[in-house]
């Protein structure tokens, strides 16, 4: 079931994204097994970046205490659909009907194949499955009328928001400067998919692309902050509150890079009592500048450079052991 993700595995190195010093496997590994949360970015079309999510999951699960709470929360199920998550981790409904009861194809859209692997690699783990993220009716009527539009019931459903975090909103302003203000962020993608123009930084969600109904306007850039604050506030929160109730466990959280990094969910639980919360990023090695990029500002714990072929002369790399 693994094989069109697992051709997708590169050789990587790992490197501290703090000093930009490789890391040996075994302190990695370490880290990760003594850090509660761990939130692993994607880009989410990018199969590289699934197979190192998946190799991540698996053997960290491997290296975790026999028996210790562990559990999956991922971005792409949304949270009223928990209860199909539970069904499919207590194998009772099959892939198929997991897609269809969750609304995965409407809420989602990406290729379930980039996702099933690690899902099933979880739960033979004995992981329980989070749906990590806020409705999108929420989200879709914030970010068309704004968050004082919401009835009292659905403000219910939301967990604290921090909407002031002056350096969660400096990362978003610049990335918004970046893809040309809140008019690029709104441009309707094809399909179901709902790649943003910048997707290693942002979220990727088409909430944020819906202007068309009645002819609504533009949302503002402090509309779609809003968002993407509900969606790392949400996302925290679910991992946070099964942490509290798990005091021996450990979250893998799957997210968009724009979510998985300091100032966002890592941040947020941390503010959750999540104290070691720790985020990683892959970048492939290239002639683009990803990796200098991402070392010049680091957000992240650590990077994993994926080497291709035509790299991996270059240094010592590591792999699915």
């Amino acid at each position: 079931m693994t094989g069109g993700i697992e051709a997708a595995a590169l050789p990587y190195q790992i490197v501290d994204a703090r000093t930009g010093k490789s890391v040996d496997a075994p302190a990695f590994w370490s880290r990760l097994a003594t850090s509660r949360a761990v939130c692993i970015g994607e880009e989410h079309s990018n199969p590289h970046h699934h197979w190192m999510q998946l190799h991540l999951v698996r053997e960290l699960f491997r290296r975790l205490p026999k028996g210790s709470p562990r559990a999956l929360a991922m971005e792409m199920f949304q949270r009223p659909f928990q209860n199909v998550l539970d069904e499919y981790a207590a194998r009772r409904i099959d892939a198929a009907q997991l897609r269809s009861r969750s609304g995965y194809a409407a809420r989602w859209g990406y290729d379930y194949a980039f996702y099933g692997p690690t899902i099933d690699a979880a739960v033979a783990a004995g992981a329980q499955l989070l749906a990590a993220n806020a409705a999108k009716e929420l989200t879709k009527k914030v970010v068309r009328h704004g968050i004082a539009a919401l009835t009292a019931g659905e403000k219910a459903q939301l967990p604290a928001l921090v909407l002031d975090d002056a350096q969660h909103r400096a990362w978003f302003d610049a990335l918004m400067e970046d893809m040309g203000g809140a008019e690029a962020h709104t441009q309707k993608r094809p399909g179901n998919a709902k790649e943003s123009p910048k997707a290693s930084d942002t979220s990727e969600s088409s909430d944020t692309n819906d202007t068309s109904a009645g002819g609504a306007a533009m949302p503002s850039a402090d509309q779609i902050y809003v968002v993407q604050v509900i969606w790392d506030e949400t996302m925290a929160d679910t991992a946070a509150r099964w942490l509290a109730a798990h005091p021996d466990g450990h979250v893998v959280l799957l997210a968009g890079n724009g979510h998985c990094h300091d100032s966002a969910v890592v941040h947020r639980l941390q503010r959750r009592g999540v104290a070691t919360a720790i985020s990683i990023r892959g970048v492939i090695e290239d002639d683009d500048g990803s990796v200098g990029a991402a070392l010049a500002r680091p957000i992240n714990d650590y990077l994993l450079v994926l080497q291709m072929p035509a790299t991996v002369e270059r240094g010592a790399t590591h792999g699915a052991p």
